[in-house]
């Protein structure tokens, strides 16, 4: 490899009239800053003292401060030394050293970790996660028909500390389990329990489905008895959206001859606004009703908390606009299996008439 040149007088004039480091001059030439500081020697020139090159290195204003700012930021705000570091592009140590300039005390151990221990939890909590998650990288409407499934079925919370969001719900039906199993299991680790539970016919099999999800899932945590407006302005992702909730909430089925639609919920705005919407799409749906009070306790000993309501869909002609309109949104089999058993009785009963 040839020996890098450097004229003399090229190499005083980067050194001693532009005041370049040896590390800048090492970059203008390819070369290694020991290659530099070997010239200087090989030139005789001088090289300069610590004190000297720090005297070089630009000081701009925002490493100034006053006692007044540091006061207000460390006693008030009660910042720590390294947060106003931050702040002013500095090291903790130039401010722990304004501190002592300024005559303000400094916290004690124990005030410090008080202050500061919300965020050394959260930092614990996320360096000893257990399972590797990925970020929700779905569209709008994957978002909406996921905000419509989780609302009407799924309890989503988020710890204190930390930064995983979890996404629960139990159920008896294992098409209901593999549904949440596709939407889910993508993005972070799913835990399922399963215990035996008795009923009239029998014991069956309940489901605790849990996954562990990262704060990319956080438009998940806002449960409120409200369609967002985002949603509701767009029709495709009102139709994502209401495919999720009929898919966790919804049914189709045939009765004594007669299919038809029923959507059941705590949450009385949503259905009035579903039921709304459908207005707009020209179907013409029951206004929601009442169908059991807060309280009441059933044969089996289950107590309703809050008032739950329904809407459903029964004249054929709706019926069959509905299915069109919602068919190719829906996930969840059975809910298929079961629109394509009313879509059949609907044609059946339109022949018939």
């Amino acid at each position: 490899m040839p020996r890098l040149f450097i004229p003399r007088d090229t190499l005083q004039r980067l050194y001693l009239t532009q005041k370049l480091s040896t590390r800048k001059i090492a970059q203008k030439y390819y070369c290694g800053k020991t290659t530099i500081v070997s010239k200087l020697r090989e030139y005789n020139i001088v090289a300069r003292t610590k004190s000297e090159a720090l005297k070089l290195i630009p000081r701009p204003d925002k490493y100034k401060i006053s006692s007044e700012e540091l006061k207000s930021l460390y006693e008030d705000q009660k910042l720590s030394a390294h947060k106003i570091a931050d702040l002013f592009e500095c090291s903790p140590s130039a401010i722990a050293r304004k501190l002592i300039k300024f005559n303000i005390p400094r916290r004690t151990d124990v005030e410090g970790i008080i202050l500061t221990n919300d965020e050394r939890c959260r930092k614990i909590a996320k360096a000893v996660a257990r399972y590797p998650k990925k970020d929700f990288n779905g569209s709008l409407s994957d978002r909406a028909y996921l905000m419509g499934f989780s609302f009407g079925d799924m309890n989503v919370e988020k710890k204190k500390y930390g930064s995983t969001i979890y996404a629960a719900s139990c159920t008896t039906k294992i098409e209901q389990l593999s549904l949440m199993q596709d939407l889910f299991g993508k993005y972070g680790h799913v835990r399922v329990n399963i215990s035996r539970r008795k009923t009239k016919t029998g014991e069956i099999d309940h489901f605790l489905f849990t996954a562990n999800l990262n704060d990319s899932f956080n438009f998940l945590l806002d449960k409120e008895d409200n369609i967002e407006a985002w949603i509701l302005r767009d029709n495709q992702n009102f139709l994502l959206f209401l495919a999720g909730y009929i898919d966790a909430e919804g049914s189709f089925g045939v009765y004594n001859g007669f299919g038809s639609f029923a959507l059941g919920s705590y949450d009385k705005n949503i259905l009035y606004q579903i039921y709304t919407k459908l207005k707009y799409f020209k179907i013409e749906t029951e206004l929601p009703y009442l169908r059991t009070q807060g309280g009441y306790i059933d044969k089996r000993g289950v107590k309703t908390l809050r008032d739950f309501w329904t809407l459903r869909i029964k004249r054929i002609k709706e019926l069959c606009k509905f299915i069109k309109l919602i068919k190719s949104h829906i996930k969840h089999s059975k809910r298929k299996t079961d629109l394509l058993r009313v879509k059949e009785n609907l044609k059946l009963r339109l022949n018939n008439s």
